[in-house]
């Protein structure tokens, strides 16, 4: 399957052995070095845009209602859970985050 680039995901390379992740126009975000399972984090970095994009979609899909259970997941805790990610990534939340 051929690779496809998509708009304002971030690229996570291996550099030197050193996994960096850069934004769609080259700048660092991050570098990831000495760490348990860097690839797989350098990965997630990267593709974290995309997946806060998909996330805001869904929960502006929802509004404010909730997904029904289907026996085996509460559909009103998937939902809050969703809002409260979008909330932490675009800084409406503060958890698990600190400024010191």
């Amino acid at each position: 399957m051929a690779k496809s680039k998509i708009p304002g995901m971030w690229q996570a390379k291996l550099k030197g052995g050193v996994w960096q992740v850069l934004s769609e126009d080259g700048q660092l975000i991050a570098t990831l070095a000495n760490i348990v399972d860097a690839k797989d984090k350098a990965k997630l970095i990267a593709t974290s845009p995309y997946m806060l994009g998909a996330l805001k979609a869904m929960v502006e899909l929802i509004g404010d209602e909730d997904l029904p259970d289907n026996g085996e997941l509460s559909g009103a805790a998937i939902c809050d859970m969703a809002r409260s990610a979008v909330a932490m990534a675009t800084g409406h939340e503060n958890w698990p985050f600190s400024d010191t």
